[in-house]
């Protein structure tokens, strides 16, 4: 059995949720989580639980 692991703000994190997507969705989630800044699974959680996401400031967006 592997060991436990608490993630940074100490929250237990041993669910896995998946689904599929179109390649074309794919390519849209891929892009809206490029412009935020954030880790694919930080923005994931934070537009399936409505929670605010700012967008960070990135030279590859200007």
């Amino acid at each position: 059995m592997s060991a436990k692991n608490v993630d940074n703000h100490n929250r237990w994190r041993n669910i896995t949720v998946g689904f599929r997507v179109s390649p074309k969705e794919n390519e849209a989630i891929n892009a809206a989580v490029k412009l935020s800044g954030l880790p694919k699974q930080e923005y994931c959680y934070r537009r399936c639980m409505n929670r605010d996401i700012v967008v960070q400031g990135n030279p590859r967006v200007y």
